[in-house]
């Protein structure tokens, strides 16, 4: 099955600290080129999956003639590339044919960046054609799972937003309870008494300060007598 396979290189210049130089152009984000593709030790290659595809590379150490010049930084250390291809197709095999490629792109790119270090910007790639094997394992970022009990004897956290509701419906509930009850308070409140004998007058003018008592079981209004004086 033939896939595609995008260059990529991460190097430093003779004054500049290790960058990305060359990209695919398809990735709107390229930190984890230079996160992923470390340094190797005494391997011809390494491979590993990341969140866009499988990315293989290799090293290169720069030669006088590749630097045009002194193949060493300011500070003593050799110039070395570090070079491979991006494939989100698939499995690439084998990679030794697609690392020679990529090495070539990657001298061509590397000499325009010592020209002008300073004014250099990373390039973008272009795909070429590449034999792969099955699905590339892709590394997906984790996703936290909601708030679960770490035991099966563990209480349950309620959802915020029902909890939330649910103190609203009591304090609906306590309102409601409250104006019922005073309702039944005034309901409930007693009778007049019953009316003496000394209650003479039926009624009074609504300007004489007055009380009320029961006759026969009707609601009698009388004047309340002066103080002193009998009713």
């Amino acid at each position: 099955m033939t896939g595609r396979a995008w260059p990529f290189l991460i190097a430093r210049g003779r004054r500049r600290g290790y960058s990305a130089l060359l990209v695919p152009s398809f990735l709107r984000e390229h930190g984890f080129l230079e996160a992923t593709a470390t340094p190797l030790d005494d391997v011809p290659s390494r491979t590993a999956a990341t969140p866009h595809g499988v990315l293989v590379w290799a090293e290169h150490t720069v030669t006088a003639a590749e630097a045009r010049g002194e193949p060493r930084d300011e500070y003593g250390r050799p110039l070395v590339l570090l070079h491979g291809f991006l494939c989100p197709d698939g499995d690439p095999a084998p990679a030794a044919a697609a690392l020679t490629r990529t090495r070539a792109t990657a001298l061509a790119v590397y000499d325009r960046f010592l020209a002008d270090e300073e004014g250099f910007r990373t390039e973008r790639s272009e795909p070429f054609a590449i034999e792969v094997t099955g699905v590339a394992e892709v590394v997906r970022p984790r996703v936290s799972p909601p708030d679960t009990p770490e035991t099966p004897d563990a209480p349950v956290r309620p959802v915020r937003g029902l909890a939330w509701a649910g103190a609203g419906v009591l304090v609906v509930a306590a309102a409601v309870a409250a104006v019922v009850g005073f309702a039944s308070a005034g309901n409930d409140a007693p009778p007049p008494p019953e009316c003496g004998p000394d209650v003479v007058a039926p009624s009074v003018a609504p300007t004489v300060s007055a009380a009320t008592c029961v006759r026969g079981g009707t609601t009698v209004t009388y004047s309340a007598p002066p103080s002193g004086h009998p009713a």
